[in-house]
């Protein structure tokens, strides 16, 4: 019960100072780029944390390109793991909804290199973490998706997994918006 509470206190501080954070943000990555340079400029506590966040980026690429194996691998497979998915506005709750909500956005993308991000921050404790990111995706009608982005990582026997993640479309700034009236 304590690390729930937890959760949600850090997953609160993030939301409500997440537009602030986007300032310092690093560089867009096509979905090519090395991953070894995706995470350059932050010092995490943790190698074994670090190590999962370029395995995550690696996973989100491979995932863009129609194979989830290893961004699903990276989950918990426990019932308290969830996905706020902002494209189409599902919450799911435990594994089980989790890959298939994971399932149905992988069937919306384009398979060619339909994926970047743009890296905020990130940080690790003894037994949870957080990454902050914007993705943006090219969706199979030729759209684009734009994503915030809030992972948050615990440490299950040793290896870090991923117990939440939310996304919510970018908002159009005021000149896109213009443009597109």
């Amino acid at each position: 019960m304590k690390r729930n509470i937890s959760v949600f206190i850090l997953l609160i501080l993030l939301a409500s100072s997440f537009k602030y954070r986007s300032k310092s943000r690093e560089a867009v990555l096509p979905s090519d780029a090395d991953t070894k340079k995706l995470v350059s400029n932050v010092s995490l506590p943790s190698s074994t944390f670090e190590e999962t966040v370029l395995k995550m980026q690696q996973g989100n690429r491979e995932f863009a390109q129609g194979n989830a194996s290893t961004f699903k691998s990276l989950w918990s497979r426990s019932e308290d793991v969830t996905n706020f998915c902002g494209l189409n506005s599902q919450e799911s709750k435990g594994w089980l909804d989790v890959e298939k909500s994971i399932d149905d956005f992988n069937k919306k993308i384009v398979r060619k290199k339909s994926y970047s991000l743009e890296k905020i921050a990130s940080h690790a404790g003894p037994e949870q973490g957080y990454v902050l990111q914007k993705e943006h995706y090219v969706l199979a009608n030729g759209q684009s998706l734009d994503l915030h982005v809030t992972l948050v990582l615990r440490l299950e026997n040793n290896q870090w997994k991923i117990v939440h993640r939310h996304s919510d479309e970018l908002a159009m700034s005021v000149g896109s918006a213009i443009a597109v009236k």
